[in-house]
């Protein structure tokens, strides 16, 4: 007799794929904070698999916007590390929104010139730039 691979989901439930290179905590804590499932879903026609964020559909809604947040913050990341290294400096970052240190936090140890960038747990002293990464906020100084 064949194995048989059987799930059950709730009719109401809708599913978003995750972007490849999104690290596991993050994804952890995007399930966390969202109340969404993760799964892997098989495409039989190109045979491989691929990662979904598995939900209702107002809690998908939640979750996308943290992907968007999540792209825009490694987006942003990058360059603020490009630019510290040009300029020989390290970079303070700082941001009062515990979730957006904590994405931050993880997403600064996957990028090029991480040594070059450093999140801290209270504002940096002098000058600082602000950046809007959605509706939250961002400060970096030296």
């Amino acid at each position: 007799m064949e194995n048989f691979n059987f799930k059950c989901y709730d009719l109401d439930e809708k599913e978003i794929p995750i972007p490849p290179g999104l690290p596991q905590s993050i994804i952890a804590r995007l399930v966390e904070m969202c109340n969404v499932k993760f799964d892997l879903r098989e495409d039989e026609i190109y045979n491989v698999k691929y990662p979904v964020l598995v939900g209702k559909e107002e809690n998908l809604k939640e979750a996308k916007k943290y992907l968007e947040l999540i792209t825009e913050a490694k987006l942003a990341l990058r360059d603020i590390a490009r630019l510290a290294r040009k300029f020989k400096v390290k970079a303070k970052i700082y941001t009062d929104d515990e979730n957006l240190k904590y994405i931050l936090d993880v997403l600064s140890n996957d990028i090029a010139n991480k040594n070059y960038i450093e999140v801290v747990d209270e504002m940096p002293e002098g000058d600082k730039e602000v950046i809007e990464i959605k509706d939250k906020k961002i400060y970096v100084g030296i």
